[in-house]
């Protein structure tokens, strides 16, 4: 199933730096046997934290071209 990240419902929220609502969250990350790996903080509006980041594609022509 892989790693899962839980935010819980009984802890407070604070203000997000980049959307400025109130929706940043300490969650834990949780491995597949149920161990804490680790805590992050994530927000639940913001829509930027949820784009991934852009997979290049192998047949996409290069950023740069050679100089000649």
């Amino acid at each position: 199933m892989g790693t899962q990240i839980r935010i819980s419902r009984e802890d407070g929220s604070l203000p997000c730096e980049v959307c400025g609502f109130p929706t940043m969250h300490v969650a834990q990350v949780v491995a597949d046997d149920g161990r804490v790996l680790g805590r992050t903080l994530v927000c639940t509006t913001c829509t930027r934290s949820r784009q991934p980041d852009p997979v290049p594609q192998a047949d996409a022509p290069p950023d740069e071209v050679p100089a000649t």
